[in-house]
């Protein structure tokens, strides 16, 4: 199943996104007597459409401060302070060490160890465009642990720490609204707009930051989709059905330093035709080459530009069941020192998940990713084709408790599986147990 080549040969790709498809519309068709989905937290969320008018309750943090009398002044100036702990364990049955060939799951390589995934702090100030009215916002976001090392640093920014747990600027930007119309202006570092598995655009809001039901993370995440992106964006809200935003940014996943001299275009359109079903559609343009990819080859490729493209439909069928599927496409013409022509990588992949009860939901993923540039996106060091199969819940223990609430478990059971022995020991598959736990303040 090798979309990559040509055309004519996108038949595996089109059918399973075909299925994938009609799995997902025939929910949204059928959908129209069933309950209205929860509102998300929009302190915790990225902002692709207008923030509800009512304000979400105090995090643990400004809750502490509010009873040291300190949050007055926050609360006035509409800044809100918040943040999560994550910690977890992988189990690589294929493999015998913490570094025994590579996993594919995360951010780092530490396998059949615990780790400190992240601890992250947030400071924020949202604006509401939709109220034409100036208004200036801003976040911070910095994070520290192993999902910080190394693959979340952007170009020159921190990217030179060693060890495990290292330290990150994960988003820092400046919003701004106009007055007269509804339209906003982010200039900054952010989080990436792309992909089912990012806080604007999955169906696992109920769970908090991070939004995700599941603790592995998607290939797509992983390898079809910048992580943080630098410049300026316009958000434009037509309507509360549509939202639209177009800018520029350095590149993928850089700030400070550029793969280049050029500039990589961003759009994204945001339709929520109800209140239960969003699509999401991200297109970004520009050359991506990274600096000091290969010994001898340019520091920068202006010429050749990467077309990345990212498809997003989520579904609240019931107020228990929720459906969501990802779409992602990277093509570029030419990858210096990499064979070949038509270099293409990405994947599809299904996500369900159904709340039993306050304490339990049953989250699943179905995904198959491939990479036609010869290991390019992967590091595997060949062309291959991926599948992976995920089941976890994700555990309140105690939902109704004012502190404790906070807590979520995640364990899960995930099975991966490639056509090319990329796996642990020259493996074809691998089975891995992970669990983590996430305390949000």
């Amino acid at each position: 199943m090798n979309p990559m080549k040509k055309i004519t040969h996108l038949n595996p790709w089109t059918a399973g996104l075909a299925v994938l498809g009609v799995i997902s519309m025939t929910s949204v068709l059928h959908a129209e007597a069933v309950a209205p989905a929860a509102p998300a937290n929009t302190s915790q969320t990225q902002e692709a459409t207008p923030p509800p008018a009512a304000a979400p309750a105090p995090g643990l943090l400004m809750t502490g401060l509010g009873k040291a009398g300190l949050a007055e002044p926050l609360n006035k100036a509409g800044i809100n302070i918040y943040g999560y702990i994550e910690g977890g364990y992988m189990q690589d049955f294929s493999a015998s060490s913490s570094h025994d060939g590579p996993t594919f799951m995360g951010f780092n390589n530490y396998k059949n160890t615990a780790i400190l995934d992240k601890i992250s702090l947030n400071v924020e100030r949202t604006v509401d465009p939709t109220k034409k009215q100036f208004d200036v916002g801003f976040r911070l976001e910095g994070i520290y642990g192993a999902d910080a090392a190394p693959w979340i640093h952007s170009y020159g920014l921190a990217d030179t720490q060693t060890g495990r747990n290292q330290l990150d600027p994960l988003q820092a930007y400046v919003d701004i609204a106009l007055p007269g119309v509804p339209m906003k202006l982010r200039v900054g570092k952010w989080i990436e707009l792309a992909g089912f598995e990012q806080f604007s655009a999955n169906i696992y809001g109920a769970f908090g930051d991070p939004t995700r039901g599941l603790y592995s993370y998607s290939y797509q995440f992983l390898y079809a989709e910048p992580g943080t992106q630098t410049g300026a964006y316009l958000t434009y809200v037509f309507n509360p059905k549509l939202t639209v935003d177009a800018g520029i940014t350095r590149g993928w996943n850089a700030s400070v330093k550029d793969q280049n001299s050029s500039i990589d275009f961003l759009g994204r359109v945001t339709y929520t035709p109800t209140d239960k079903t969003t699509v999401i559609f991200v297109m970004t343009e520009g050359p991506e080459y990274p600096i000091g990819a290969g010994v001898g080859l340019p520091s920068g490729d202006n010429s050749d530009y990467w077309t990345a493209l990212d498809l997003v439909i989520t579904h609240k069928v019931t107020d228990k069941l929720s459906l969501g599927l990802g779409f992602d496409y990277v093509e570029t013409p030419h990858i210096p020192g990499n064979t070949g022509s038509d270099l293409q990588w990405g994947g599809v992949a299904q996500y369900v998940s159904y709340a039993f009860n306050p304490h339990f939901t049953l989250n699943t993923r179905l995904e198959w990713y491939s990479d036609a540039a010869n290991g390019f996106s992967t590091g595997a060091g060949t062309s291959a084709d991926y599948y992976a199969a995920t089941a976890g819940v994700a555990i309140k223990p105690f939902p109704n408790d004012k502190v404790f609430s906070n807590l979520i478990i995640r364990p899960e059971i995930r099975y991966d599986y490639s056509d090319k022995p990329v796996f642990a020991s020259g493996e074809h598959d691998q089975l891995t147990f992970n669990v983590d736990a996430i305390f949000t303040f």
